[in-house]
């Protein structure tokens, strides 16, 4: 194995920073977050006015068989670092702001979907989903820094000739 500073592998490659690491493992896991949830067979109980606790008290709140117990209850999520299943806990692992778990955990935001003949851990596991195909702004700021050396590059270019 070759040692080769960053910079220089820069120049052939793309380098991402540890930034980018984290949202690809939020990724990851709220993918497996939703297809954990679209596996479940039973109800799943979504936590009830959870914007009318106080940060500390909503970060301590936990319910049985909601989708964090049911993610506590995986033993590949537990293995990864979920320490339990407290929203505080799931908003940690899943690095989830709290607007983010407000949405995908609260039953206010499913108001009336309840009555359809989805599943209710499928409304979850769908949110989950959309969490986490979220690009981030760590991964726009990477792609738009290609897309400027590449014009710099151009402009560059035509400016030597």
């Amino acid at each position: 194995m070759e040692r080769r500073a960053i910079q220089e592998l820069a120049r052939k490659a793309r380098v991402y920073g540890p930034e980018y690491a984290e949202w690809a493992l939020r990724r990851r896991r709220l993918e497996r977050f939703a297809a954990l949830l679209e596996s479940t067979e039973g109800p799943v109980r979504l936590f009830s006015m959870m914007e009318c606790y106080s940060k500390r008290e909503r970060l301590a709140l936990r319910l049985e068989r909601s989708p964090l117990a049911l993610a506590w209850q995986d033993a590949e999520f537990r293995r990864d670092g979920l320490r339990g299943d407290s929203v505080g806990e799931g908003v940690e692992f899943f690095n989830l702001s709290m607007r983010e778990a407000h949405g995908l955990l609260c039953d206010c935001g499913y108001g009336g979907m309840a009555m359809f003949r989805t599943p209710l851990s499928h409304l979850v596991a769908q949110r989950a989903r959309r969490l986490a195909a979220k690009r981030c702004w760590t991964e726009w700021r990477h792609l738009f820094a290609d897309w400027a050396d590449a014009i710099a590059t151009r402009i560059g270019a035509r400016a030597s000739v």
